[in-house]
């Protein structure tokens, strides 16, 4: 029975839940075409003589089509469960990775390939996902999200260099098209026989559609000043994550030191995940969320100040840690603020603002750097707008416009 009550699961198959749910954050479509595809770049660029700004701004539409999506995403989850979703885009999102290997033979068939991916995989989100996972937890929720999305820290950790190995081995086409059969595979297979639909609201334990409407959310200051937040935090973590393997082959390290950055970051963004997602269940989660969004904001400092490849190493811890805490208070915050009654589409705007984040941040960065001749400059701009975020959300807690302590849905399970 896929739509089970919350009792018929007993712990173990909670923990299989978010196992499963792990695991399908580990293949999700921004793990291979926004952090993934920072090693895609110089092979591309060097095979086809494309302009590299112009490969690096492909980036641009995953994040900003796949976050249009994610409200839409939302609202389908919330009427028909996310399994379905998770589901059919498996299936999409594979497509997409072999339409961008065999149809891209110009730059412009490229960006419209990648585009058309972007469509396709823009289900393949933390959204459904998230869904799954806050619809099962009442107790030690952010912890079981933290734990299911640090596997996406161990993607962007291990992914960009099992990529470039393919690359090696096979070319960036073919090691596209491997990814897009992968993701196939393992997704269809998690959507049909592990990930279980979370009871309804509603219909078990009493619970009578708790929390805010979507309208009344929309309605209030906290909503906007989070999503502000999300979206300033993310564009200047993603900014110089995305960016890093470009930065230190600009700056000379050799293609493996420059890979190698990328796991680094995925080892933070793990740890931050997990660490971040039991400390949030314990203390004011706005002041740690806040305190988290400083990181970014010193990684890029740091990266202006010095060429050294060691304080690049420290940005991505940085980077990394800002990235991961994010991921787990967003779900966190808006459940705890506005209930399950409108979870997902209330979720989709919000990772919206974190796609688009990711999206813009990188490209703005390149762009402002000029092919590596005004890094100085495009750091400093970095620095100064995410230092905004951790502004908003003190802010936030200093009005006391978000509930201290407490759920808006009954305790259990």
């Amino acid at each position: 029975m896929l739509n089970a009550s919350r009792e018929e699961l007993t712990p173990a198959g909670k923990v299989l839940i978010v196992i499963a749910c792990g695991v399908g954050m580990y293949f999700t479509v921004g793990i291979f075409l926004i952090y993934g595809f920072s090693v895609f770049i110089r092979p591309i660029t060097e095979e086809t003589g494309w302009d590299r700004s112009a490969v690096a701004s492909a980036v641009a539409p995953v994040a900003i089509l796949t976050g249009l999506m994610s409200p839409i995403v939302g609202a389908f989850a919330d009427r028909f469960g996310p399994r379905r979703i998770l589901l059919i885009s498996s299936v999409t999102m594979g497509a997409g990775f072999f339409g961008i290997a065999f149809t891209s033979q110009d730059l412009p068939t490229f960006l419209f390939a990648f585009t058309i991916a972007s469509l396709l995989g823009g289900a393949q989100t933390a959204v459904p996902y998230t869904h799954v996972v806050v619809g099962w937890f009442q107790v030690r929720r952010g912890l079981a999200l933290g734990s299911m999305l640090a596997f996406a820290g161990v993607g962007v950790a291990t992914v960009p260099p099992i990529l470039a190995g393919l690359i090696e081995a096979y070319g960036w086409r073919m090691a596209l098209a491997l990814a897009g059969a992968a993701s196939i595979v393992v997704l269809s297979f998690l959507a049909l026989f592990i990930i279980r639909d979370p009871p309804r609201r509603g219909t078990e334990a009493g619970e009578a559609l708790t929390g805010s409407s979507f309208k009344d959310a929309l309605a209030t200051p906290a909503f906007w000043v989070m999503l502000a937040a999300f979206l300033l935090n993310s564009a200047a973590a993603a900014g110089g994550s995305v960016t890093l393997p470009l930065i230190l082959s600009d700056r000379g390290a050799s293609p493996e030191v420059a890979a190698s950055v990328m796991s680094l970051l995925g080892a933070a963004l793990v740890a931050a995940r997990v660490g971040f997602g039991a400390m949030i269940d314990r203390f004011s989660p706005l002041l740690l969320t806040a305190i988290a969004f400083c990181a970014p904001v010193l990684g890029h400092l740091l990266l202006a100040t010095t060429h050294s490849a060691t304080v690049a190493f420290v940005s991505a811890t940085l980077f990394g840690l800002a990235s991961g805490a994010e991921g787990d208070a967003i779900g966190y915050l808006l459940a705890r603020r506005f209930g399950l009654r409108s979870f997902g589409k209330l979720y989709g705007v919000n990772y919206f603002a974190f796609a688009l984040g990711s999206g813009i941040g990188p490209a703005t960065l390149v762009w402002i750097a000029a092919d590596g001749a005004q890094y100085g400059a495009a750091f400093a701009t970095a620095a100064v707008l995410g230092c905004v975020a951790p502004i908003l959300l003190v802010g936030l807690w200093w009005r006391n416009a978000m509930p201290a302590a407490r759920d808006v849905v009954p305790e259990g399970g």
